[in-house]
């Protein structure tokens, strides 16, 4: 079989010559687009060496986009799930990505695969089964509580057992599931992180009323005793060193705060969305397919955001009660 090869029809002398390269982005500098370049020509040399004649037909087409990012290993994990434990207390992991995008604009293809943690296939099948594990349990609970309602009532005369109340089982709780499946652990260390935080906010307004009454009181450096706490220069080391502590504190009970919120809605959504697909034919007349969809988009939004802004809803009123002390 032969292959008849088309001569390509040479332009316009007034016409720009064509050409096989990408042209560079207006941000990009001149050691990016090599490397660009040098990642293209690897691509398009593997494809050759590895898929012969399939290599060349592949290599006819438009190339996939190459990111620099690609060096970091963002297509198979995340910058952050390769981060070490100080990276990710720092955020250093991000530095390569905020290295990027100073000279380039940043695209999907940049970002790389989500975090282990946030991906919905993981997250859907524990949240489904803690669900199931949930029903079993709350099932086992309302025949107990049933069989001790009913041994109460038979004990009571028909007048009484008249007028007491109905049995009213028990409903199987997601708040327990999503923490559950999250894990306790870390939300507590998150609050735990936020309200250290929060309290450490008074300690630069303490050193700083400390230091003007030392100063007001125009007393040599070396007898400090007896008008500040500790040595002024101390006070003053205090002063930088805690609002980078208490940023450190935020921002990492901060992280943990996004990945629950992400966590949440996940696995929301993903279990609205399995019980939408075998809901009997009498919730389908009594459920309209808005109230799904709704459920599924608005609803988990709105749980999502409450969850990220959650810690400061509950640190608020401890600020204001320390703040009034």
């Amino acid at each position: 079989m032969t292959v008849k090869e088309e001569s390509a029809t040479p332009p316009p002398p007034g016409e720009p010559q064509p050409t096989d390269t990408v042209p560079p982005s207006p941000n990009s500098s001149s050691e990016d687009v090599e490397e660009v370049e040098m990642f293209a020509n690897e691509i398009s040399e593997e494809k050759l060496a590895s898929g012969g004649a399939a290599g060349i037909e592949d290599s006819d087409r438009d190339p996939p986009r190459v990111s620099l990012m690609d060096r970091h290993g963002i297509r198979t994990q995340s910058l952050e799930d390769q981060a070490s434990c100080l990276s990710d207390w720092f955020l250093a992991y991000l530095n390569p990505l905020l290295k990027h995008g100073s000279s380039n604009v940043i695209d999907a293809d940049d970002i790389g695969v989500p975090s282990e943690q946030d991906r919905a296939g993981p997250t859907f099948e524990l949240a489904h089964n803690l669900w199931e594990a949930e029903m079993e349990r709350t099932r086992l609970i309302n025949e107990t509580r049933k069989a001790k309602h009913d041994a109460k009532l038979a004990k009571m005369s028909d007048a009484k057992r008249a007028k007491a109340r109905a049995f009213k089982p028990a409903e199987p709780s997601v708040a327990r599931i999503l923490l559950r499946g999250y894990g306790r652990g870390k939300c507590a260390l998150a609050m735990f992180l936020y309200i250290c935080s929060a309290m450490l906010n008074f300690l630069p307004v303490l050193l700083l009323n400390d230091l003007v009454s030392f100063f007001e009181a125009g007393a040599p450096i070396n007898d400090w005793r007896g008008i500040t706490r500790v040595h002024p220069w101390v006070e003053v080391v205090g002063l930088g060193l805690t609002p980078l502590l208490v940023s450190l504190l935020q921002t990492r009970s901060m992280v943990v705060f996004q990945h629950l919120a992400i966590f949440v809605r996940t696995a929301v959504s993903t279990l609205l969305y399995e019980k939408s697909l075998c809901i009997s034919a009498a919730g389908r007349a009594a459920t309209s397919t808005g109230q799904v969809v709704n459920m599924m988009s608005n609803d988990t939004t709105q749980l999502q955001r409450f969850i990220q802004f959650g810690g400061m809803t509950m640190v608020a009123p401890l600020q204001i009660i320390v703040a009034l002390a």
